[in-house]
């Protein structure tokens, strides 16, 4: 194929530039800056192809890891109480996070204010000589 920006024999990648695909030759490609259309590992078409359970679906979509698995120990029966206890907890941790990150807010608030005040009694200093 013929490059579409300098019309040399080697165009080899396909790019996308105003909304338009281009053929261009490696050197174009990469000035133009525009989007390089690539063919495919065998890896990725094998997995276009793949049948996925419903659950590897919905943990690739919440960005989780497919091989997290819990253990579950085979002689203790789970309870609601059990589930609850775990929910319990981590909403307290969630707020122990949430009362830590307003405490530091509130200090930097603080800080910030102390100095605002540093710095107009400075600055009412500095008028009071200049008055004088």
């Amino acid at each position: 194929m013929i490059c579409e920006e300098c019309e040399s024999n080697e165009a080899e990648k396909s790019v996308i530039i105003d909304g338009e695909v281009k053929h261009l030759c490696s050197k174009c490609a990469l000035v133009t800056g525009g989007v390089i259309v690539e063919k495919p590992s065998q890896h990725q078409v094998d997995e276009s192809k793949r049948m996925w359970k419903v659950k590897e679906i919905l943990t690739r979509s919440a960005g989780l890891p497919l091989n997290k698995s819990i253990e579950i120990s085979k002689n203790k029966t789970i309870t609601l109480d059990d589930l609850r206890q775990v929910n319990k907890d981590k909403k307290s941790s969630y707020l122990l996070h949430a009362e830590n990150r307003i405490k530091r807010e509130a200090a930097v608030e603080r800080n910030d204010a102390e100095k605002i005040v540093d710095e107009a009694k400075d600055i009412k200093d500095e008028i009071e000589l200049i008055d004088e």
